[in-house]
């Protein structure tokens, strides 16, 4: 059964933050980061859909995913200033009915559909998903397999759903979100053409970060991050 949005708040415009105690991991870049331009979409809240099995065989790694990109809103909650910007979780079945789960996600407008890290992206899914960004999170897994979660990554994805029988697609649930919300906060606006071109600037500077507040930080110095989360470098 879907379970109900979870709408927290995340910082846009993070570039003018003041009073962050954060410290990046990595010397500063020589120029801000600039995003490809294109015009602004969003309407100030980012809805990312996802979209994976909460049924059959691979539920558990469904339900691991759930888990990682709702630790990954409230790491971010936790560790924000000034929270101006919402975001909204949608959490759709991929092992369903798949034409109803896209029309159910466009129909409440999502910015970016997340798909599943175990299952390749249907060759045919951006073409349902109206004007949002879609990224595969098989992307983030090394070699095509999702990260093996440690013993103190497992124990904080527990936190969000005790009941969780696999961390598989955990890890890259989580960074999904996390490198969401940076593209949004590098390009100002929450629409999916912005998310889709701020994207590869997460991961395309010097300035190594791993954590919300890290990467924050080094944007608000005008510093051109890489983020590097739980699956660690993708650039």
């Amino acid at each position: 059964m879907p379970r109900r949005p979870l709408i927290v708040a995340v910082l846009l415009g993070a570039l003018t933050l003041t009073g962050c105690t954060s410290t990046p991991a990595a010397a500063p870049s020589p120029t801000p980061t600039t995003a490809p331009t294109v015009a602004h979409s969003g309407d100030g809240t980012m809805v990312i859909g996802t979209l994976f099995p909460m049924t059959g065989d691979n539920a558990g790694s469904g339900a691991a995913q759930v888990a990682g990109t709702e630790l990954a809103v409230r790491d971010i909650l936790a560790e924000q200033a000034i929270p101006t910007q919402p975001v909204q979780l949608i959490h759709r079945n991929s092992a369903g009915d798949l034409a109803t789960a896209y029309a159910d996600l466009v129909a409440r407008g999502v910015d970016l559909v997340l798909w599943d890290a175990t299952t390749v992206l249907p060759a045919d899914a951006e073409g349902f998903v109206g004007s949002a960004a879609v990224v595969a999170l098989g992307d983030f897994a090394n070699g095509g397999s999702p990260l093996a979660a440690d013993e103190a990554f497992t124990a904080r994805l527990k936190t969000a759903d005790p009941g969780l029988a696999s961390t598989d697609g955990g890890a890259e649930a989580y960074d999904g979100v996390m490198t969401a919300a940076l593209a949004a906060v590098i390009t100002g606006d929450d629409g999916g053409a912005s998310l889709e071109a701020g994207w590869p600037q997460v991961i395309s500077g010097r300035a190594v970060c791993a954590s919300w507040g890290e990467c924050v930080f080094a944007l608000s110095e005008k510093q051109i991050v890489d983020y590097q989360g739980i699956t660690g470098a993708r650039s």
